[in-house]
């Protein structure tokens, strides 16, 4: 045999190497750990949804922004003006600096937002995803369904009472 597919364990015995201890290093790491249950592969389910919130995520920053330089630039005017400083360099460089780095902010902020509206507005997707194939099917008549979400995830009292819906139209129907 290879001598890769060998290992060495800490009492300095050499065993098999399996698919579970490549890179491990001992005998207690050489167990095949428990299968997540669940991992999410698919993070846009619902584009529209999706995208109006992550837009609307866009646009609140945005303002957010213009109005931050909107209001620094009143306060430093209004300043400058009243100590009659409206030609001073120094002071106008320094509005202008804090004015780019703002929109610098702005630009490189985006994609953190971009990020996390995905992330926040999938929790609410998914599930509607879920409950939306789930009445579509009791629709049709087949009231055997679950709906099950993951920890985390947002609407999980509307899926109970989608569960208990579709109970008790499965006892009436029987």
């Amino acid at each position: 045999m290879k001598p890769w597919r060998f290992m060495w364990t800490r009492t300095g015995r050499r065993i098999p190497a399996t698919r579970w201890s490549r890179n491990l290093g001992g005998d207690e790491r050489m167990r095949p750990k428990a299968p997540r249950t669940f991992r999410r592969r698919q993070w846009i389910v619902n584009r529209p949804l999706q995208y109006r919130f992550v837009g609307l995520l866009l646009i609140f920053f945005g303002l957010l922004t213009f109005v931050t330089l909107l209001a620094m630039g009143v306060a430093i005017w209004t300043t400058l003006y009243t100590f009659n400083l409206l030609r001073d360099p120094v002071i106008i460089s320094l509005y202008t600096t804090t004015a780019w780095i703002l929109a610098f902010e702005l630009v490189l902020m985006s994609p953190v937002v971009i990020w996390l509206g995905i992330r926040l507005s999938h929790t609410v997707a998914g599930p509607l995803v879920r409950i939306d194939a789930a009445l579509a099917k009791m629709a049709r008549g087949d009231f055997d369904v679950r709906i099950s979400l993951r920890k985390g995830d947002a609407l999980i009292e509307l899926a109970e009472a989608v569960n208990r819906l579709a109970e008790s139209l499965r006892g009436r129907a029987s």
